[in-house]
């Protein structure tokens, strides 16, 4: 079947069914993500439409950025911005700092990469000098479990490493 040319490049109708090439899809939306490697975070700012994060800001020496869903949660990606959001606290839509992100702002990203597939856990790990025991973790709320009435959302976190092990 001759694929249908109003839809995307890499969307494809296949017996009424729509068919997606997520690769070319995360590749797209993950080309700046290389950019964010060496930025000093500013700030970190998540929005919030209550109770489910949506998006991450980092404002950084490079400029602001997003990182956030993608067709629905389904993959992350990554987007430059002209400006930052302003903070607001407005009827369940949120944008604000978020405290245990704290700890990055003034830290340089040293390495920034793709966790996850799509459907799977997509998403970011941000890795910053001088932290060697912590990194920031930003996925698709699809990781294969996953709370029912949360939907196209991200889950946030801290990766706490050990090095060593201490007998008790």
């Amino acid at each position: 079947m001759r694929p249908v040319t109003t839809l995307p490049a890499w969307s494809i109708v296949f017996g009424g069914m729509m068919e997606y090439d997520y690769k070319e899809y995360i590749k797209e939306s993950c080309k700046l993500l290389p950019e964010l490697e060496g930025a000093i975070v500013l700030q970190i700012l998540v929005n919030i439409v209550d109770p489910e994060f949506n998006v991450v800001f980092l404002n950084t020496d490079k400029g602001p950025f997003s990182l956030q869903g993608e067709m629905g949660s389904e993959y992350l990606g990554v987007r430059k911005l002209d400006l930052m959001p302003e903070q607001t606290n407005d009827e369940g839509y949120i944008i604000c700092p978020y405290e245990p992100f704290e700890c990055f702002v003034g830290k340089k990203i040293i390495q920034a990469h793709q966790i996850g597939e799509v459907w799977n856990g997509h998403g970011f790990e941000l890795c910053f000098e001088n932290i060697p025991e912590k990194t920031m973790i930003i996925q698709s709320i699809y990781t294969g479990d996953k709370p029912k009435e949360f939907e196209d959302c991200l889950r946030v976190g801290i990766g706490n490493y050990q090095f060593e092990y201490k007998k008790s």
